[in-house]
């Protein structure tokens, strides 16, 4: 029996082919774990979602290579939902499961500055839920940093208001009141751009008036601290008239406001030795008990700075 020896070019050929066969199947893999991820993100059922792009990512790594752009690509979608999650977590107050994804999200964005500035913010906001203001502090220095270089910041100003809000824990109310200041400034100038509101479509978003709504809130607080009573009782009255047309009376920032302004005008007429009507003091008598309102883009919290009346 003759057996036809194979040449060289053949295994070739062959190898060639189970190469192609099995890069089809990765690809076909990956393609799958993508759209399962979706449809995972869909659902709500984030930390699966969550697993499958990891196990994407893995795949890519092998196929694209290690330091390729699709894996770097992928690294950042990655990192952006451990950022999600982590705050997720944190609002619910899940510490250690917090701190798990928020160092995962470090390590994904480490070539992604936009990422690291994102993180970094977190970081701050679970260092101070932790009571560690210091860490917090160091945490929202990188995030200026990294965002001075950046050369598009989506709300740059958010970062300045949690600076605020730190350093007022921390006693530090002159420099919190230039951050709240500075918080204000690129706010205005964020929802008050004609170019940026046909970026986003038109309109101003009312999540965003209430974030400009809280710069007014932290200046009067840092204000009041300071003993600066007018210019107090001036923010929280252009605060409370913003939300009030744009939020509406109802809603917990305008009530808020509202009542800091009452206080902070009460504090101002005593300092002058003027004695307020009964209706005023009736009226002051009544106030509710404030809470901070917090917000953001799912990937970040906003703090509004305590009053010296919430510090006793």
């Amino acid at each position: 029996m003759h057996v036809r020896l194979v040449e060289p070019s053949e295994w070739v050929n062959w190898l060639t082919m189970a190469d192609g066969l099995e890069r089809d199947a990765e690809l076909l893999a990956l393609h799958q774990l993508d759209e399962k991820s979706v449809r995972l993100q869909k659902e709500g059922r984030y930390l699966e979602a969550l697993k499958c792009l990891e196990r994407g990512l893995v795949l890519r790594q092998h196929f694209f290579g290690v330091n390729s752009d699709e894996v770097w690509q992928a690294c950042k979608i990655v990192g952006e939902l451990c950022n999600l999650l982590a705050m997720m977590y944190l609002q619910q107050g899940d510490f250690k499961m917090t701190e798990k994804l928020l160092k995962k999200a470090e390590i994904l964005h480490q070539n992604d500055d936009a990422g690291r500035a994102v993180t970094n913010n977190n970081l701050a906001c679970y260092h101070r839920r932790r009571g560690k203001l210091n860490l917090a502090l160091k945490c929202l220095k990188k995030t200026l940093r990294l965002e001075a270089n950046l050369p598009d910041v989506k709300h740059p100003g958010d970062t300045h208001l949690n600076v605020c809000a730190v350093l007022s824990q921390l006693g530090r109310h002159s420099q919190a009141l230039e951050h709240a200041q500075a918080a204000l400034i690129l706010l205005q100038e964020e929802l008050f751009d004609p170019a940026q509101h046909e970026e986003d479509g038109g309109g101003i978003s009312p999540d965003r008036i209430a974030v400009l709504c809280i710069a007014y809130h932290n200046i009067g607080a840092e204000n009041e601290f300071l003993k600066q009573w007018a210019m107090a009782v001036e923010s929280y009255k252009k605060g409370s008239e913003l939300a009030d047309a744009h939020l509406g009376d109802a809603h917990g920032i305008t009530a808020t406001l509202r009542n800091s302004f009452l206080s902070a005008k009460q504090a101002l007429a005593k300092h002058n030795g003027v004695k307020l009507p009964p209706l005023f003091s009736k009226r002051r008598s009544n106030k509710q008990k404030k809470k901070s309102p917090s917000g953001g883009a799912g990937y970040c919290l906003l703090y509004t700075s305590p009053s010296p009346r919430d510090r006793g």
